[in-house]
């Protein structure tokens, strides 16, 4: 599954809580409304809409990740 870094900051959580979160596409290609997240960017990256938009984009959802290190003995 592809994801994508969120490009604006999320009120009221701390840096550290917004690394863990990622967006990812959920199939919809449409104008965005009013705090929905979308694809962007030279560098694509998740967006969120200020006001309803006009123009159609890709339209994702957030989701937190988590990170699992595995370690595998050198040969």
């Amino acid at each position: 599954m592809k994801t994508y870094p969120l490009v604006d900051k999320i009120p009221n959580i701390k840096p550290q809580e917004q690394r863990s979160l990622r967006a990812t596409l959920i199939g919809e290609f449409r104008p965005p409304k009013k705090f929905e997240w979308y694809l962007s960017g030279a560098i694509p990256g998740a967006y969120q809409a200020p006001n309803d938009l006009n123009d159609s984009y890709h339209i994702l959802r957030i989701m937190k990740m988590e990170r699992k290190v595995t370690w595998v003995p050198a040969r």
